[in-house]
């Protein structure tokens, strides 16, 4: 990683990356079909950032030599999170999500933006925090409360927001533990998709 901007333009740019086009959304200055073009201007910043200081494969988190230490936290916190989102589920009661529009929109899109959220909120922002803040929890506290955030333009935030912050914790502190880009986005998508179709995302 080479060329790092100053302090003020690290937080500048977490704030137009992360938090403006949620404010946007949630106050709906922009329709909430403008999301995708603002996932979209945001993937650009970010890769515009990365080769920009020159990020190498290793510090995106793209490795695979801690494939045998961190598989079994990974494997451990997705079987863990997977029978909490059926016990929650099951719980709240919500409405079914399995008409074949509803599954096909899921594995097409929702799939791929999990890659992306982990690459953002963790490969990106995790190194990023680092340069502001010295001590670990804080670190884990601003990630996670950027993830939570995200979803605060879903339905059922009461449930959502709470339930995005603790997973952002976990897996905050997993990939800072173990960073590995690609285990970390699996377990996300697993997640991901199962709490998409057990009703926790609802989608018009």
């Amino acid at each position: 990683m080479q060329n790092l901007p100053s302090k003020k333009i690290i937080l500048a740019q977490t704030f137009i990356i992360f938090v403006l086009p949620i404010f946007l959304l949630y106050f709906h200055i922009l329709p909430m079909n403008w999301r995708f073009i603002l996932l979209a201007v945001s993937s650009l910043l970010i890769y515009g950032i990365i080769k920009r200081e020159n990020w190498s494969f290793e510090e995106m988190g793209v490795r695979h030599d801690n494939f045998r230490k961190s598989f079994p936290f990974y494997f451990g916190f997705t079987l863990i999170g997977f029978v909490a989102l059926f016990l929650i589920a099951n719980k709240m009661h919500f409405p079914d999500n399995d008409t074949p529009s509803f599954l096909i929109k899921t594995w097409v899109f929702f799939l791929p933006v999990s890659f992306f959220q982990e690459f953002a909120f963790r490969s990106f922002l995790i190194p990023r925090l680092k340069e502001i803040y010295k001590k670990k929890y804080i670190i884990l506290l601003v990630n996670a409360i950027l993830f939570a955030l995200m979803h605060i333009i879903y339905p059922n935030a009461g449930i959502i927001l709470p339930l995005t912050f603790v997973s952002g914790i976990l897996f905050a502190w997993l990939y800072y533990k173990y960073p590995n880009l690609i285990f970390v986005s699996v377990s996300h998508s697993i997640l991901n998709v199962t709490a998409m179709l057990l009703g926790f995302f609802p989608m018009s």
